[in-house]
């Protein structure tokens, strides 16, 4: 099984649209995929899809968080005044965790006289598994407010997305990263078999995809690079276009132009190419995706 991810070094620069369109041509061509949506702060590929039916919902625990047994509490306000990150306050004489804010660092603990801190597993997000309405299932993470740990959530979502592809004999698994170079990319691109680079031709997306660049080499994954809003700068197009196939030595899978058919797709939660299959973005993406499916999945 192949894993195409579909990765940005910023956000807004069309990373969802492609990715979406992706998963709906393989299957349409007979290709049986997975998707899956490793943007788990804030998780759109399904919006992209139409939404979804879901199969299974599973609570992920990569957390810790004080919990305060009130039967042992003498009220002595030592955790609240050695908590860093103030997410201990004291109400009604007594010290009161403020989840939201609590790090699970364990010192509350270790300063209670009378042990009646306790650091518990919590609850980081959860984990769906959703049919399409395009014929196949697609796994997403949903990160829960004021929680981290994005990059284990992303972890598992690509296991899950894994299994499931597996199970069904999918021949691909189409993953969505997060944008940036964080912890929740990294763990997108860990394994991928290849990776579709998304920009635009403007000085922040060039830069930020130097970034993503780097974190890409590092496992050594053979990459594609597509520009949207191509004709955004012609000038800068041009310099975007020699720095990625002269310096970078890679290809550019294709240039998609502005087309305002692409935000009534995402306005009416459809993938451009099956909105519009006669726009021009439509054209390219489409086109885009034939030339992926021919390298990586022949």
């Amino acid at each position: 099984m192949k894993e195409i991810v579909v990765a940005s070094g910023k956000g807004g620069v069309g990373k969802t649209t492609v990715a979406a369109s992706l998963a709906v041509f393989l299957t349409k061509a007979g290709t049986k995929i997975v998707a899956a949506d490793a943007d788990v702060d804030a998780p759109d590929l399904l919006l992209a899809l139409g939404g979804g039916k879901t199969i299974s919902s599973t609570e992920i625990e990569a957390s810790e968080k004080a919990v305060i047994d009130e039967s042992k509490c003498t009220g002595c306000g030592n955790c609240v005044s050695a908590c860093l990150f103030g997410a201990i306050v004291m109400q009604n004489h007594l010290p009161t965790v403020v989840r939201l804010m609590c790090e699970g660092c364990g010192v509350c603990k270790v300063v209670c006289p009378v042990n009646a801190v306790e650091v518990k597993k919590a609850v980081t997000g959860t984990l769906k598994i959703e049919d399409t309405k395009y014929g196949f299932p697609s796994v997403t993470g949903y990160l829960r407010l004021g929680e981290h740990n994005s990059g284990h959530l992303v972890a598992s979502v690509k296991k899950s997305g894994r299994k499931t592809a597996e199970g069904l004999g999918a021949k691909a698994l189409v993953v969505d990263a997060a944008p940036g170079i964080g912890c929740p990319v990294i763990a997108s691109i860990s394994g991928a078999s290849y990776v579709i680079a998304v920009t635009e031709p403007t000085p922040a997306a060039k830069r930020d995809l130097e970034r993503l660049v780097k974190v890409i080499k590092h496992f050594g994954v053979p990459v594609g690079v597509v520009i949207n809003k191509a004709n955004l700068s012609d000038d800068f197009r041009a310099t975007l276009e020699d720095w990625v196939t002269r310096e970078l030595g890679y290809q550019i899978l294709g240039e998609i132009p502005i087309d305002y058919e692409v935000v009534k797709a995402l306005v009416n939660m459809a993938p451009v190419t099956e909105f519009n299959p006669n726009a021009e973005a439509s054209k390219i993406l489409t086109a885009i995706a034939k030339r992926v499916k021919d390298e990586v999945l022949p």
